[in-house]
């Protein structure tokens, strides 16, 4: 018996030493590497091939559609459809300076186009649809894209540049500045914070020139196209003379031989006959709209609103003239500071590279800023823009560019610079609705047969979703300002007088009125300036029943800019008025409504409807603008002016930034129809010239 226990435990002992050895040899001895096999090959992460997918861009009523090739591993190309439905000049933007950078990095997380934002994020969306398309298609799970959304990569750094002239935003003001200089013989650098250049001028459909005389010579059997004398006399009279003369003086004097200069020595086409203005006052023959502005085949009908390819192309040429001439110019490089020395005179600006992170420092002897105005800043639009005459401070919406922030003006204010009328309106042709309900709350979009979109040259189309916004500008409506008071007839609120209730104000509606437009549509053609450029783009049709209005108002109201209550105080409150200032003002225009005459603003009492029975409803609207009209002051060779009326040494300023001079604070944006492109032409014209002079100077 103690023989087999001895036994046991020695087989016992032996096991266990046998697998302490084991353990030691697996922790000190590396296993063997497995056998490649040479048969196996790196599993596809694609499908090769070209896919589809569309996402909305600028465009509300046509999406962007992109085409995308891969390989197994790689983004090979993209490519938009021609029947996108951003704008041409944002569609070429984004190909041209997106494209590159998601093909180079292999990652759609690359930054997007300044200028182009809305169009870059559809086509990032719509490229990663196709992405995603191709790895489900080869087997794969669709978070494998993740390998396609990699951060990319910037350089940094920081580098000094020298040049005799810096131009400071590529706009129409900037290119026009930088090309003129340049014919003197100076060097000049522009730079640019969007992805392309033309800026707000590339999407404008006229320019205003008073008489040029090559063109008349050449058009007109050298007849004058309008009255100059009276033209300048209303325009005295309309700005109460509080536009400064002798700029007034140079626009007039000035702005026929810079279009001359545009037109027939740079290229750039226009309809040589020109328009009259917007008002039946405005019979003055001076706007002159970019070409073509009619197609073959309606040739009465206008395109100006979608010839924006051919502008584009206009600029491309302006900008080859310029570097033949030597000029140099980059993009995506955004300027934020203006240096001086210890007199004070401008002697550069600090930049920086968007795309790269590289910072600069830019010693010049004289710089241009061009940046367009500041209507992209909510802070300096709530800082100088005026409430003596209107309540304009406060964000205003922005139909063009929100990339034109005021940082140059505000650096150059910082120095010492004087302004001049800058709490001037903005320059504001129409009114929408505050927000668009978008396509995913599924309301039909609706062809209407025969008919292309004004602004986007494609079908044009209607959706019951822009219910809000026709109930805001329709003439039978009743609009108030956010003090509860009306600021004009409701026929004006469309188009020409939004902006005097300020950036915002409300549409008031009654369910018995809404009733009505749910069962027997809207009574008045709808059709204008915000139809043709906000929301979907096309009319909702009048007498058309819209049986889905409540599931829109619903729809804003979970969007946050349309308010319900049941009554007209309770609704007051909800929008953050006094309640008896809006009971007071719905009291008045129904009693208005009644007699059949408005005593206040005299509004057609055709368009007269009573507010009747609740629930009640507020449509926030707002007033879109362009720009800013107004920033420094300037003299006659568009030298900045300090506080004491002299001139700093080595800062200029064209454009938007400095159109205040023509103006007044106490009156809008004039209506001859141009003028703030006109000036944007004129003033670069006299400054290309002048600044070449000051450097040549030195």
């Amino acid at each position: 018996m103690k023989r087999k226990l001895c036994l046991l435990l020695c087989l016992i002992l032996i096991l266990i030493t046998a697998a302490g050895c084991t353990q030691e040899t697996q922790q000190d001895e590396p296993e063997p590497p497995a056998m490649e096999d040479t048969d196996s090959s790196p599993e596809a992460m694609m499908a090769p091939g070209t896919y589809t997918a569309q996402a909305y861009g600028f465009s509300m009523s046509w999406p962007d559609i992109l085409r995308v090739t891969v390989s197994e591993n790689a983004i090979e190309s993209i490519a938009f459809d021609q029947e996108s439905g951003s704008t041409s000049s944002m569609i070429d933007a984004v190909a041209a300076a997106m494209f590159p950078r998601i093909l180079e990095n292999q990652s759609v997380n690359v930054d997007i186009v300044s200028g182009a934002t809305v169009t870059s994020v559809a086509a990032r969306t719509a490229i990663e649809d196709c992405l995603k398309q191709a790895i489900v298609a080869a087997g794969n799970e669709e978070s494998a894209i993740s390998e396609f959304k990699k951060p990319q990569e910037k350089s940094g750094g920081s580098q000094e540049l020298e040049t005799q002239v810096l131009v400071i935003g590529m706009g129409g003001g900037g290119t026009y500045t930088a090309l003129r200089a340049a014919e003197e013989g100076v060097d000049v650098l522009v730079i640019e914070k969007q992805g392309r250049y033309g800026g707000t001028t590339a999407l404008t459909s006229e320019i205003q020139s008073i008489n040029p005389p090559r063109i008349k010579e050449k058009y007109n059997n050298g007849e004058d196209f309008t009255d100059a004398d009276a033209m300048y006399e209303a325009w005295t009279e309309y700005t109460e003379g509080d536009a400064k003369k002798e700029m007034l003086d140079l626009y007039f004097e000035k702005s026929g031989p810079a279009l001359d200069w545009l037109a027939l020595d740079h290229g750039a086409m226009f309809d040589f006959d020109p328009k009259p203005g917007f008002t039946p006052a405005d019979w003055y023959k001076v706007k002159f709209q970019w070409y073509p502005n009619t197609s073959p085949e309606h040739p009465d009908a206008p395109t100006h609103g979608y010839n924006k390819r051919e502008i584009a192309s206009y600029f491309d040429k302006l900008v080859e003239d310029f570097t033949e001439l030597g000029g140099q110019y980059m993009l995506e490089t955004e300027a934020y500071e203006l240096i001086t020395d210890d007199t004070g005179a401008v002697v550069g600006a600090k930049a920086k590279n968007k795309l790269t992170g590289t910072e600069y420092t830019i010693k010049a002897d004289a710089v241009v800023i061009a940046t367009g105005g500041f209507l992209g800043s909510r802070e300096m639009t709530s800082e100088y823009l005026s409430n003596e005459y209107f309540p304009l401070k406060g964000a205003w919406k922005i139909y063009g560019s929100y990339g034109n922030d005021g940082k140059m003006i505000q650096s150059a204010i910082d120095i010492g610079a004087a302004t001049y009328n800058i709490g001037m309106p903005p320059e504001v042709h129409m009114s929408g609705s505050d927000m668009f309900i978008p396509h995913s709350y599924g309301f039909a979009i609706n062809k209407v047969e025969g008919q292309k979109s004004f602004n986007t040259g494609k079908q044009s189309v209607w959706s019951v979703a822009d219910l809000p916004m026709f109930l805001g500008i329709t003439p039978n409506s009743l609009a108030v300002g956010m003090d509860g008071e009306r600021f004009t007839s409701e026929t004006g609120v469309a188009m020409l007088d939004p902006w005097i209730a300020g950036p915002n104000f409300y549409s008031i509606w009654s369910s018995e009125q809404i009733n009505d437009i749910r069962d027997n549509g809207f009574k008045h053609f709808l059709g204008g300036v915000s139809s043709g450029f906000l929301g979907y783009t096309g009319d909702i049709p009048v007498n058309t029943p819209l049986p889905e209005a409540y599931d829109v108002l619903d729809a804003g109201i979970e969007m946050g800019f349309i308010y319900k209550a049941d009554t007209i105080e309770e609704l007051a409150k909800a929008i953050d008025i006094d309640p008896s200032a809006l009971k007071n003002t719905v009291e008045s225009y129904n009693n208005y409504c009644k007699n059949g005459k408005d005593e206040q603003f005299n509004k057609d009492a055709e368009y007269l409807e009573a507010i009747g029975e609740g629930p009640y409803y507020a449509i926030k609207m707002a007033s879109y603008s362009y720009n800013t009209c107004a920033g420094l002051d300037v003299n006659t060779k568009l030298q900045v002016l300090n506080t004491s009326g002299e001139p700093i040494e080595g800062l200029f300023c064209v454009g938007s930034d400095c159109a205040g001079v023509l103006f007044t604070e106490k009156k809008p944006y004039v209506t001859y129809g141009g003028a703030n492109n006109g000036w944007v032409l004129t003033s670069a014209y006299v400054c290309g010239e002048a600044v070449a002079d000051y450097v040549s100077d030195k």
